[in-house]
């Protein structure tokens, strides 16, 4: 999960921030840490565990719970920027529409971090759960080579001052286009359920859980996107932060 979420952005971020073209949006560069740094804070904390030095686990858990928080609030100043940035193109509706997208990524994580923090006793819960909710928030960068290479066919447009898809300047793609993408990041919990089957002869009911509730959260959003309803929340969210 950790090399997909570097893979996935070098298209968009890596190589052209190793060209010389910076992040000039500080809200998306801060995002972008913060998510990347949950990724390298995961693989640390498996190392952790699988070193025997659970007690150290335990106690680096509550940078996790920060971090985790820091991410949620830059999640969504992160969505509502790349909104804003839709309006200025004259794709407002496109914007409120595709909002749904990292707001409902952000939700997935959020549910079952808590639960892996709720579950904090019970490892086998807690570290099933943890893992799920990385696994929800790969989406991103999976659909980062997926528009670069399906969608535009290798053959992005220059950058307009910054790296990113804001740096394209162009309206966000419809929701229903990067679900593929985000079902891909759910296969990590297909790999895990499919583990638990091997070695333990059933699949936790931790796996069914998270993964049956992020899947429901997938299907249902693509429905709740263009519905005035939902519409109207974005407005009033993107009123609100500016």
């Amino acid at each position: 999960m950790a090399a997909t979420a570097f893979l996935g952005f070098v298209p968009t971020y890596w190589a052209p921030m190793a060209q010389g073209l910076p992040e000039r949006i500080g809200v998306l560069a801060i995002h972008g840490m913060l998510f990347f740094g949950w990724t390298l804070f995961v693989v640390y904390q498996v190392w952790l565990v699988g070193s025997g030095n659970v007690a150290r686990h335990r106690d680096v858990g509550m940078i996790g719970v920060s971090l985790a928080t820091a991410m949620v609030i830059f999640g969504v100043l992160a969505a509502i920027n790349s909104a804003t940035r839709a309006i200025g193109l004259n794709a407002g509706a496109a914007g409120e529409a595709f909002i749904v997208v990292p707001l409902s990524a952000l939700l997935s994580f959020s549910v079952l971090v808590i639960a892996a923090i709720l579950n904090i006793r019970r490892p086998e819960w807690h570290k099933r759960l943890m893992l799920a909710a990385t696994a929800v928030i790969l989406e991103a960068p999976i659909a980062r080579p997926f528009i670069v290479y399906l969608v535009m066919g290798g053959h992005p447009p220059p950058f307009h001052g910054t790296v990113g898809l804001a740096g394209f300047n162009g309206p966000p793609p419809p929701v229903l286009g990067v679900l593929p993408p985000a079902l891909i990041g759910l296969l990590f919990i297909v790999v895990g359920m499919v583990r638990d089957w091997r070695v333990l002869g059933k699949v936790h009911p931790a796996y069914w859980w998270a993964g049956g509730f992020a899947l429901s959260v997938l299907v249902l959003r693509n429905p709740l996107s263009d519905t005035p309803l939902w519409h109207g929340f974005a407005r009033s969210l993107i009123s609100l932060a500016t």
